[in-house]
């Protein structure tokens, strides 16, 4: 009974679910630290798609930090917390030196697998026959994706999910990037501006 109201507690400092598993670590996140040099940039659309995320699922995992605060993994969730009055989740806090912590964000920020596209588009169908099309066109959108119209409606062997590999090249001014798209576009590469 005691542990249900300590519980309780923890819980009612966020309007999310957070599984019982975490509720030990919750922290305000107002208190962490950046470094100012996460790599990692997010659109005003991905991070919609992040509340949405919490919203409907709440907690799936933490965010991470060095045992002095400094954001590690989860600067962008804490970020649309922060933008959405909501100030407590679980932080997990490693006690890793500071060039660990960097190679941890790296790992975590890149070491995501490769996804198959036919599993994709597997994977695609049964959400869409499970009602939930339009979440996932809206969530497609926000990271560059097209679920393709016919999908829902169409036999498995006309649906088509075109391969695209880009490259983003950080600028450290307006006129390097200039630069680098002419050089680009007058070697034949198809190239657009991204400004994040």
């Amino acid at each position: 009974m005691e542990n249900e109201k300590k519980n309780e507690e923890k819980s009612g400092k966020t309007s999310l679910k957070v599984p019982e598993e975490y509720l030990g670590l919750l922290a305000d996140v107002r208190l962490l630290k950046s470094d100012g040099q996460n790599p990692n940039r997010m659109t005003s659309k991905q991070m919609d798609e992040v509340w949405k995320s919490f919203m409907k699922y709440g907690w799936t995992y933490p965010i991470i930090v060095n045992k002095d605060g400094v954001f590690v993994d989860g600067e962008q969730r804490a970020q649309v917390l922060k933008a959405h009055g909501e100030f407590f989740a679980p932080v997990l806090r490693l006690p890793v030196s500071e060039v660990d912590r960097r190679m941890l964000r790296q790992i975590l920020n890149k070491l995501k697998g490769k996804h198959n596209k036919e599993a994709d588009e597997d994977e695609f169908q049964r959400i869409v026959e499970q009602g939930e099309k339009e979440d996932l066109k809206k969530l497609l959108a926000a990271v560059g994706e097209r679920l393709p119209e016919e999908l829902a409606g169409m036999p498995r062997e006309s649906i088509h999910i075109p391969d695209v590999w880009e490259l983003v090249i950080s600028c450290k001014d307006e006129a390097e990037q200039k630069r680098l798209f002419e050089k680009f576009m007058a070697e034949g590469l198809e190239c657009r501006v991204l400004t994040l």
